[in-house]
This record gives C-alpha cells, structure tokens and sequence, in this order.
C-alpha cells in the first residue's frame, strides 16, 4: 500500500509538472508577444503605462527608471503592454492614437513577428539538435494488384509529386499529404521520394488504391488508404472478458497460445472489419483464437486468446452490433500503422526546412480558419485556451522535443491568429489605422472602442464554447 501511494504521489507530481510546463510555454509565448509590442513602442518613443507578465490581480508592481510599471499577474494565462491612449484621444504627443499610423502599424505587427522569429528559432534548434521529423508508413497492404507500384514497410516519406514530375511537395506534416494528394483517382500514379533502410531513394512510383477526396485538411486517413498504408481497429470498450479500452487489433493466429506451443502456423493482419469478421465466421464454440493486440503501456503486442463459448453459435455474423457485443466492444474506428522519425540535415538544409516548416504550419493555421468559415471543418476541430492547455500538457509529457514542437506550433499560431482583421485582435487594429493613413482623418474612436469590445467578448465567448464542445 504504501508502495502504491509513493508511485500514486509521484505520478501526481509529474502531472502537475507536465501542465505548469504547458502553462510556461503559454506564458513565454505571450510575454514575447507583448514584447515585440513593448521594444518597438520604445523605438518610437510611445508613451507605455505597464508591461504586465499574466492577468488579474497584481502579486507584483515594480515603476521602472524608464516610467513604466512592470507587473507580474495572478493569473498565468495572458498579460498585456498598456500604451497610454490606446482606445481613446489625449494630449500627450506620445500616446497610442497621436502616433503616426505607419509607426503603430509597425508596433502591432511587432507582437506576432516575435512569435514568429521564436517560434522559427525553436524549430532551427529542434531539428539542430533531433532533426527533422519524417513520417512514414510502418505497415503496407500486401496487393498483387499494385506490385510493383507500393512503398515498402518502414519507408519514410520525403516528398510526392505527379507520375511526369510535377508539383512536387515536401511532407512536413500529415496533412501536407491532403494537400499533395487531395482530387487524385484511384489507379494515378505519384511519384515519392523514400527513406528506406537509411538512405534516400527517389521517385518511388506508387498507385494509388482509391480515390482521394478531403473535404478537409483533418482527413487524412483517405491519403493513407491510397498509399496503402495498413488500417487497425481501434477498440472503444467499456465492459469485455478478453479487451481493454484503447486496444488496437493487429493481427490473428489461428491457434491457442501457451508454453508449449509455437504461433507460426497461420497468422494474417486484420486491417479492417471485413478482415476481422471474415476470420472469424466459420469458427465455431470451443475454437480458440488469440489476437496480437497494441495495448497503452506494453511496448510489445499483447497476446489475448480467446475460446469462443456456445453463445457464440447464436451471433448473427452479419449483425455487426452483433459481433462486436459478444465481443464487449462498444464500437471501433480506424487507426493507420503510421510512423515518424528524426533525420538530421546539414546547417542551411536546417535552415531552410525549419523556414519551410514554419510556413506549412502557418498555411495549415489559415487552411484551418477557411474551412471552419464554410463549414467545411466542424467547430469541434477547433478548442480554445483550456484545450490548449490541455493537449500541451499532454504533449509535453512524450518528451523534451515534443515540448519543442509543441512551443513552436503555438508561436506560429499566435503570430498567424493575431494579424487575422478580427475586432479586437491586432490585425483588426491595422486595419483602422491603415483606414486612418488613407482618409488622413481616423474613424470615430468611440465606435472603433465598441467594435473591438465586441470582439472581445466574441472570442472570449468563442474560445469557452469551443472548450466545452471538446469536453462534451
């Protein structure tokens, strides 16, 4: 017991560890935004009451030589760089509003390029240090039909182009897949630069085993049907004699497992329902079965035999709900046998592939926003600062170059969010001032205060109703 609550208590701590290190990146990503507007608003000699690290009440409040307060807040969620007539008129030459339009144009940009410039530094160090990540395919189907014209297990994916040549397109991400791939037909031919046993091979040329129609960048499950990568049934179970929640089917050996006994006879991957149910409909009670599983916590297949019992006899086998309920499993979806590494490149190959990168990431942001406009993507695909705290923590917990990559997501996203023209962000606010630099005269400040006031409220509204339908 004791033994339990000492791995209980340590547990605890790292979990708390994982999401005070999710709120520090959060909090880095902020305070340099604020930042860049801070630096760049000294430049030009703008008038700044208080350079604020969080929200909420103040647990700390220091007047600097330079006149500003500096504060460091309750709350470690935001923070803020308060210029002195930013949402109104005054008389001090230095306030926000008696700026030259070009000048605060360059001070609101200032925020997002900081998060930019950190975010690109934190992917130069992250593929310097690991490399870059290289996703891949860990198992392929086996079809004569396409011999000749697949990947092979364990290749890495470097890039796709068209069967002549063309448009070629690095794979950074998974869905750079969408993007080479999307509107391609069953039988097309692509040609795909590999990584194969360590080194690079060339124009691979691969058919593609369906067809490939994303309605958006989140299904990429299409593009590794195409490719052929293998599927697996991912298991939803509350209730079952043999499964556990978070299973993943791999395979099925026709034979009890015991000491004494081998599992080579017969053995066949189960990529799909189709292959699950079709193994199994001529068996009859007393056949024993064992299935290879991926189980959470065991870095090997688990073995899980099963001895069919005479309610077996009874199962409808064209009942899906039938089968999967004798069975105790809920329901099922499809994972893919995919895989990434860590390829190390040369200085300016680091350089360029972290600038190219850090654009993908950016476009996937904007690709993201489009199609949440028209309903293309569903808004549960989307979560605010409590789901980012979240997913972070758990990120984060994978290792050291997670947090990396996760750090630098969040920078690129704040960078591209922030010059979105949105009331109350940064962007919406160059567009008043850009306004103000044509007609030489600005727009109603009061009425220009009620639109970024409901644009605060909006996002804030936005940001919790997207958290709860990620919770719900």
């Amino acid at each position: 017991m004791i033994a339990y609550n000492l791995l209980s208590f340590v547990s605890t701590l790292k979990t708390v560890g994982y999401v005070l290190g999710a709120l520090l990146i959060l909090m880095i990503m902020i305070t340099v935004h604020e930042f860049g507007h801070y630096i760049v608003g000294k430049l030009f000699k703008f008038k700044i009451n208080e350079f604020a690290i969080g929200m909420g009440p103040a647990i700390f409040k220091r007047k600097m030589k330079s006149g500003e307060d500096f504060s460091v807040r309750l709350l470690p969620v935001g923070g803020f760089c308060a210029f002195e007539g930013e949402d109104d008129d005054g008389d001090d030459p230095n306030c926000f509003n008696n700026k030259k339009p070009w000048q605060r144009i360059l001070v609101l940009v200032a925020g997002a390029t900081m998060n930019y410039l950190l975010a690109l530094l934190i992917i130069i160090i992250s593929m310097s240090c690991y490399g870059q990540t290289v996703m891949g395919g860990g198992k392929f189907i086996e079809d004569p039909a396409y011999a000749g014209y697949t990947l092979q297990d364990d290749d890495l994916i470097v890039s796709i182009k068209d069967s002549e040549g063309k448009n070629k397109t690095n794979i950074f991400i998974a869905t750079d897949l969408v993007s080479s791939l999307n509107h391609k037909k069953e039988g097309d031919v692509v040609l795909v630069d590999v990584i194969r046993d360590g080194k690079q091979i060339k124009d691979v040329p691969v058919k593609l085993r369906c067809d490939v129609e994303c309605k958006n960048i989140t299904m990429v499950s299409d593009c590794y049907k195409a490719l052929g990568i293998g599927s697996t049934m991912m298991l939803n179970v509350t209730e079952s004699k043999w499964f556990k929640e978070g299973d993943y089917i791999k395979k099925l050996v026709d034979r009890r497992i015991d000491e004494k006994e081998t599992y080579q006879d017969f053995e066949e991957f189960l990529y799909t329902y189709e292959d699950f149910i079709g193994n199994l409909a001529t068996k009859n009670p007393g056949d024993v079965v064992t299935f290879w599983v991926g189980r959470a916590g065991y870095e090997a297949s688990v073995p899980v035999m099963v001895e069919l019992d005479e309610g077996w006899a009874d199962v409808n086998k064209a009942d899906e709900a039938a089968v999967l309920a004798y069975f105790g499993i809920d329901s099922y979806s499809y994972g893919y046998y995919t895989i990434a590494e860590y390829q190390k490149l040369g200085f300016f190959q680091t350089i360029g592939h972290a600038f190219g990168y850090s654009v993908r990431v950016g476009g996937m942001i904007l690709k993201t926003l489009g199609q949440l406009l028209t309903g293309a993507l569903g808004i549960n695909a989307v979560g605010g600062t409590v789901t980012t705290i979240v997913t972070t923590t758990k990120i984060i917990s994978y290792g050291f170059v997670y947090a990396l990559e996760i750090a630098a997501m969040i920078g690129v996203n704040l960078a591209v969010f922030n010059l979105l023209p949105i009331p109350a962000l940064d962007g919406s606010r160059i567009v008043f001032c850009l306004i103000e630099w044509i007609r030489r005269k600005p727009i109603s400040r009061k009425i220009e205060g009620i639109i970024h006031g409901v644009g605060l409220i909006l996002i804030l509204g936005f940001a919790i109703l997207v958290d709860l339908l990620q919770f719900i």
